[in-house]
């Protein structure tokens, strides 16, 4: 059997994981999924779904075990809510572990980052994959995600790893099955749980969009390389609109929400809101570029955007099926 149709996936049920391992299957693709605490949702005779720790090499071999490529989408996204020594160690030494086993094994490393991982532009200035990455003064999610990115390239450079670097923005859309922080935020949009918004916004991925561009590299990809992918930047005030148009949103700035964050908590089990807001939440919506270039990742690897408006409604009606 073609080695090259194998494929070998950190983080299968999460949100990323779940959308590629669904495009992977349906291009006939045999894939062995690693899963930590989630349940699978995805079952089908070509999937192996494997139980384990990406921080334990008995649980890497059999993840790599005659496959061709690794996509490490595994790690967990905190916003001021995580415990931080795990977060490190999942992020980080998960990472370390992994470029191990992808030396060892020969397999070919895509690595899944985050454009948190380098510091945000300033005004009009256009972001692109060029940016100095985030430190220990950052928030911590931010941090882990430079660090590993740091990694990867060095282990590039040092051992000559196959692997590039996947840089999306902000995911949404279905599949999100637990769900995700911006997909939660959504929700409660349009069932209108959140009374009020807040200024800012973030440029937003289609997870079936990143998905598909992620499968395109397997072939595509080069090297040392880092794609930015991501769509296109909206306020939050936009995608309440898009989520519930019949509703009227009080817009709060980031500021003064952020020195009421302790009465919002109050807010938040009266109006049974899971609406996941942090101070590092907020200021990251502050921070975001309006600018971001994905000419590289268009032209390289084929990435393809569809319309916000298109992945609010599919992810408010896969909910809604569900």
């Amino acid at each position: 059997m073609d080695k090259e149709k194998f494929i070998s996936i950190t983080g299968g049920a999460g949100h990323l994981g779940s959308c590629l391992i669904t495009l992977l299957l349906e291009k006939n693709y045999y894939v062995n999924a690693l899963y930590y605490h989630s349940k699978p949702t995805v079952i089908h005779p070509n999937l192996n779904w494997i139980k384990g720790d990406v921080l334990k090499p008995d649980t890497l071999k059999e993840l790599l075990k005659n496959t061709s490529v690794l996509i490490h989408a595994a790690g967990i996204i905190s916003i001021g809510d995580k415990n931080e020594s795990e977060v490190y160690q999942i992020n980080v030494k998960g990472t370390e572990h992994l470029i191990d086993a992808c030396l060892n094994q020969n397999v070919k490393m895509i690595y899944i980052s985050s454009c948190a991982a380098v510091i945000e532009t300033k005004k009009k200035e256009v972001y692109t994959e060029n940016r100095p990455y985030k430190t220990k003064d950052h928030f911590l999610y931010d941090w882990t995600k430079a660090t590993a990115e740091k990694k990867v390239l060095k282990a590039i450079e040092n051992f000559s790893l196959a692997a590039f670097i996947i840089r999306p923005t902000a995911i949404v859309g279905p599949p999100d099955h637990k769900p995700s922080h911006f997909g939660q935020s959504i929700i409660d949009m349009a069932n209108y749980k959140i009374p009020f918004i807040t200024t800012g916004g973030y440029n937003i991925v289609d997870v079936r969009d990143l998905s598909q561009t992620i499968i395109n590299s397997i072939s595509l990809g080069k090297q040392g390389e880092i794609y930015l992918v991501g769509g296109n930047y909206f306020t939050v005030k936009q995608i309440a609109e898009i989520a519930n148009p019949k509703k009227y949103f009080i817009s709060i700035p980031i500021p003064l929400l952020i020195a009421t964050i302790p009465f919002i908590k109050i807010a938040k089990k009266i109006f049974n809101s899971h609406w996941p807001i942090s101070k590092e939440s907020l200021i990251t919506l502050k921070l975001a570029p309006k600018q971001m270039d994905f000419f590289k990742a268009k032209t390289a690897l084929n990435h393809l955007v569809r319309p916000i408006n298109e992945t609010i409604q599919d992810l408010l009606t896969w909910y809604r099926k569900k």
